[in-house]
């Protein structure tokens, strides 16, 4: 099966490449690349969302042979969220299960500050607070100078975002998030149990916005744990149908 990872504001690919050590074998990570960073740094920003989820459906062909799930982590899991619906309407096709960290809901509103329009020196402030901006870089003005308008555009789709999507998920939900992150409230957090049928299940961690730094070992053990029961379902299920064949 594979694992969708979708990362935060500012981030990139990279910073779910260590999970593949963790992973087991027959889980294959595809971590999600957002252009104008690591290796698509040559390519324009953008806070098209639509844009964005089109491009990763089309892609998604390519990758439609095998059972999935998905993981996004603050912008991520709304990412996540557009990309499974897409994929669905796309190919008819839903993943596993979905795991959000650090988000609010879909249909709640933005109420934070929005730090898309900050100049550098109150953003580089604000930053501070989520504590998971590399110090080399807050601290070096010509890192900062590439840094702040991938931040900026990503802030900007993160705080323009809302969905009136109500439908129903047939899948399960696990709901992840740091106990001390001010960014998100931990009724945002169970909000997103408004979209399953299935089963909603939510975690705390010890720590802020970027908790998963610090409890890399504990999220992969859950990713881990949900694919070996899916695994174990479908053998079971192909056991009954064969059995159902020698016997009839």
């Amino acid at each position: 099966m594979r694992l969708f990872c979708f990362h935060h504001s500012g981030g990139g690919a990279s910073v779910y490449f260590p999970w593949t050590e963790l992973l087991l074998p027959h889980i294959e990570l595809i971590a999600i690349q957002l252009p104008g960073r690591e290796n698509r740094f040559m390519e324009p920003l953008t806070n098209d969302l639509q844009a964005i989820i089109c491009r990763l459906t089309e892609e998604f062909r390519s990758y439609a042979d095998k059972p999935f799930l998905v993981f996004g982590h603050s912008l991520g899991a709304l990412l996540s969220f557009e990309f499974i619906q897409s994929i669905y309407n796309a190919y008819s096709i839903f993943p596993i299960h979905m795991i959000v960290s650090a988000a609010r809901a879909p249909h709640l509103p933005f109420r934070r500050k929005y730090l898309s329009k900050l100049g550098d020196e109150d953003l580089k402030e604000e930053l501070m607070i989520y504590n998971g901006i590399d110090e080399r870089i807050l601290h070096n003005n010509e890192l900062l100078d590439l840094f702040l308008p991938i931040i900026k555009n990503d802030f900007s789709i993160s705080e323009n975002y809302y969905s009136k999507n109500s439908k129903l998920f047939p899948f399960d939900i696990l709901a992840l998030s740091g106990a001390q992150d001010p960014t998100v409230t931990q009724e945002e957090i169970t909000s997103w149990s408004k979209y399953t049928n299935g089963k909603f299940e939510k975690l705390s961690f010890a720590g802020g916005h970027f908790y998963i730094k610090d409890h890399q070992k504990n999220i992969i053990d859950l990713i881990n744990k949900i694919a070996k029961n899916y695994s174990l379902k479908s053998d079971l299920a192909t056991l009954k149908r064969t059995d159902r064949t020698w016997v009839g």
